[in-house]
């Protein structure tokens, strides 16, 4: 037999700090590192479903993603 879930009176929304920051550098990282590789591939001529935006649209996104990892990681350095 189950236990029952003991359902706590908060609402969802309490749990949204739950992503630590090493946590969102990391998934800022891997995002990263995919923006990169869809660029060599469109570099190479290649095409695919995960490439929906301009070329210079996706170098303004790679750009912003890195100024937000570089101010991440010097506040983690402080």
């Amino acid at each position: 037999m189950e236990e029952p879930i003991e359902q706590l009176p908060y609402a969802d929304w309490v749990d949204q700090d739950l992503l630590t920051r090493e946590l969102a550098g990391a998934l800022l990282d891997e995002e990263i590192a995919a923006e990169r590789e869809r660029l060599s591939r469109l570099d190479r001529g290649e095409s695919g479903d995960d490439i929906v935006m301009s070329r210079a649209d996706m170098e303004r996104r790679l750009a912003a993603m890195l100024a937000v990892r570089g101010r991440h990681q010097d506040s983690v350095e402080k």
